[in-house]
């Protein structure tokens, strides 16, 4: 998604401005909930299965609150694991400015990563790849862009329309080129 929001960090040049800020499609938020329900649910789908076992083995002892604490670390498990997601979309973003590319790259709950890629002068390439039939339907994809320098390729994946977002990169580059032929 394509956002305009400028957002606080603290490392911006002078007459820099944000130009958009991308994330990760929503489809790639909703799989990984999507996900987690199945695995909220097989508990549900194995306890009547233990349930019958139990039953027909007098011998075994299983007190009734081992199901509730079981249960419920599962749940909590499961929650932590939800926010985790959840955070890690939200906070992965490329901040596109009108002088360079920002990586913020969301390690954990408690680690961000936050990078220049390079400055919009030293792009030599940009490409976006639809793929499969979910990503050309809902139209995200993958953004590569490539430039001369030292780390060749940089790339975010399942990003929503690509296409725009590349369209995006080119009018700032040529921009950028346009102002310092000015300054010249």
């Amino acid at each position: 998604m394509v956002h305009s929001k400028k957002p606080l960090l603290p490392d911006f040049k002078q007459n820099e401005q944000v130009v958009a800020i991308i994330r990760r499609h929503w489809f790639v938020l909703v799989r990984d909930i999507l996900g987690l329900a199945v695995l909220y649910a097989i508990p549900f789908l194995i306890v009547p299965f233990v349930l019958t076992a139990i039953a027909q083995n007098p011998a075994v002892q299983i007190p009734g609150s081992a199901g509730l604490v079981l249960g419920s670390l599962w749940s909590l498990l499961l929650w932590n694991m939800l926010f985790a997601k959840w955070t890690d979309y939200y906070y992965d973003i490329w901040i596109i400015t009108n002088q360079r590319i920002i990586d913020i790259d969301q390690k954990g709950f408690f680690h961000r990563d936050i990078a220049t890629l390079f400055d919009l002068g030293h792009i030599q390439d940009v490409k976006t790849v639809l793929s499969g039939v979910v990503g050309n339907i809902l139209n995200f994809g993958l953004l590569q862009v490539q430039t001369a320098a030292a780390h060749k390729e940089f790339f975010m994946s399942d990003i929503a329309n690509p296409g725009k977002v590349e369209k995006i990169i080119r009018k700032t580059q040529h921009e950028l080129y346009l102002q310092n032929q000015k300054n010249k």
